[in-house]
């Protein structure tokens, strides 16, 4: 079977990169990364303080509010994680826009 002869093409650089996306696009997009990170990492956190306080109640045999799962421990680790995620998102997704 005969090969094609291929042709040379010249594609100009402004079609091959595009434009880069616009900020508010990305301030946008590492916001909800941020956000949907901390959102699971919320409930993982909940989820491992429970069952720590699970253990802890049967080990002292008395009775503790859950709540503090979730209160003091869950929400305030997830609103760190949110800060640090988000500061790193908006790093990430700016130096990716910019290349």
């Amino acid at each position: 079977m005969p090969h094609i002869e291929m042709k040379e093409i010249r594609i100009p650089a402004h079609l091959i990169h595009g434009r880069p996306p616009s900020l508010l696009y990305t301030a946008v997009k590492a916001t909800l990364t941020a956000l949907l990170l901390a959102i699971i990492s919320f409930f993982a956190l909940n989820a491992i303080a429970i069952a720590a306080l699970a253990i802890v109640e049967k080990v002292r045999h008395q009775s503790i509010d859950l709540a503090i799962a979730y209160r003091d421990f869950a929400f305030p680790a997830a609103l760190g994680l949110f800060v640090v995620l988000w500061a790193g998102a908006l790093i990430f997704f700016f130096r990716e826009r910019n290349r």
